[in-house]
């Protein structure tokens, strides 16, 4: 529940406390989910290293029950810290090992978070035409869910290859697609990222009535981080919980 509410430090202190007990108790399973719980906790509070340490444990735990659902989520959670770590193959290939396991259990919405983690690797390696058909397959699978935001992220950042591949007004088509889901699901700060987007194809287009709306509206909803307004995409991997 503090998990959920966002009192990291107050969750982590029960996780912690929930730990041995399962321990003690035998509960394999039990001791691989809290395992999880915890690597999730240092995850958000960036100590990526303790992180790691506490995935890579929950990962031979799941993997010793025999529960491939729980592996899976535990391999594509591993990658999405060596994707935030910049280590893009290591990435990748946790990524790559996830993706058969969330098909084997039928987890619709666990491929769909790895197709897309998939795609921004690829991205991130200027692979773009493998990128985009990893973002597409992830957006199929967003759709099939009714993950909306899922949905407008993945469209943003199909957006973004087209936009890097000199696709100007496709980009601008996907990045007026994304738009409304991100408003419907109430991300401010995604909202703000796909506005400055359209703002600066419009900008590139010298359509400069439309790019000061799309702009304003991106600060008024969003005062940007400069750093991220810089990198102008939702750069969100996925971390399955």
């Amino acid at each position: 529940m503090y998990d959920a509410l966002g009192d990291k430090p107050r969750a982590l202190s029960y996780y912690e406390q929930a730990l041995p007990l399962r321990r003690v108790v035998g509960d394999r399973g039990g001791e691989a989910y809290t395992l999880t719980n915890i690597g999730a906790v240092y995850a958000a509070l960036g100590e990526k290293p303790r992180a790691l340490s506490y995935y890579e444990q929950a990962l031979s735990s799941m993997r010793a029950v025999g529960d491939r659902g729980g592996e899976a989520t535990t391999l594509n959670n591993i990658g999405s810290v060596h994707w935030s770590l910049g280590q893009n193959d290591k990435a990748l290939t946790y990524y790559e090992q996830a993706l058969p396991l969330v098909r084997a259990v039928g987890d619709r919405g666990g491929e769909a978070a790895t197709l897309h983690n998939i795609g921004s690797v690829y991205s991130d390696l200027g692979e773009r035409q493998r990128a985009l058909s990893y973002y597409e397959q992830a957006l199929s699978s967003m759709r099939a869910v009714g993950d909306r935001g899922g949905e407008a992220t993945t469209l943003n950042n199909i957006g973004g290859v087209y936009a890097d591949l000199g696709e100007k007004q496709r980009a601008l088509s996907y990045y007026e697609q994304a738009l409304p889901s991100m408003r419907a699901v109430g991300d401010r700060g995604g909202e703000a990222v796909i506005c400055f987007n359209i703002g600066m194809i419009y900008r590139g287009q010298k359509d400069y009535d439309q790019a000061i709306a799309y702009l304003e509206r991106c600060v008024e909803v969003n005062p940007p981080n400069p750093r991220q307004m810089v990198e102008a995409r939702l750069r969100r991997c996925w971390v399955i919980r």
